[in-house]
């Protein structure tokens, strides 16, 4: 528990001058798929866990965009049954004088041979709010196959964003209101440290990777 404490002061302290969410003076459209791509994030919960909770802490970083954008992540899992686990999230941080706050959750449905749940399939809704310029809706379904190789634990396979973006004052660098869709290809992996489990979580498409580190603790 003092890890996750100290992993959350952590993220506190590197984000609080972070500003990655003007449109108004940034590259908008970047901005936008960043921010939804970033959103489509989901736990890394191992299908075959006895376990029933999940905390996953982490930090997410873009790669191959122009600008480079850093984001916190807090998700909570909860396994309701042997196939079927219910995802959170509900945070907020700092982002320069604008105060984010992420709020949404979903569902992820394990399934495989009668031994083995070695698939998984996510769908999730995310809402980001609390900015000056925007707000920004994102729907998520993916699809992943699970491998194990030795004490490590890879999920790969591939997914869908769909996100609608609504602009609250006139900037004219984008409409009113904007729709889109990212498909991307995911690729985690983690292992355990202790009673914990450290895992690189990432999101590829054709033109950016949101790349996240993340502290996973199963919890009863």
């Amino acid at each position: 528990m003092k890890l996750i404490l100290s992993f959350c002061l952590f993220l506190a302290f590197i984000y609080p001058h972070s500003n990655y969410f003007d449109i108004a003076s940034g590259d908008s459209r970047e901005i936008i798929h960043a921010s939804s791509l970033w959103l489509s994030g989901s736990p890394m919960i191992n299908p075959m866990a006895k376990n029933r909770f999940f905390l996953e802490i982490g930090s997410s970083s873009s790669l191959l965009a122009e600008n480079k954008y850093k984001y916190p992540n807090i998700d909570i899992g909860m396994k309701v049954t042997k196939n079927l686990s219910v995802i959170h999230k509900a945070y907020g941080f700092r982002s320069d004088q604008e105060h984010p706050q992420i709020i949404g959750g979903g569902l992820q449905y394990y399934f495989g041979s009668s031994d083995s749940l070695d698939w998984s399939a996510t769908i999730q809704k995310i809402d980001l709010k609390g900015l000056k310029y925007f707000s920004l809706s994102s729907l998520s379904i993916d699809l992943r196959k699970w491998y194990v190789w030795r004490d490590f634990k890879f999920r790969l396979g591939m997914g869908s964003n769909y996100f609608k973006e609504r602009i609250f004052s006139n900037t004219d660098v984008l409409p009113a209101k904007v729709k889109g869709k990212i498909n991307f290809i995911g690729f985690d992996c983690s292992f355990p440290i202790g009673t914990f489990k450290l895992g690189l979580e990432n999101h590829i498409t054709t033109s950016m990777i949101i790349s996240t580190i993340f502290l996973q603790k199963e919890i009863f």
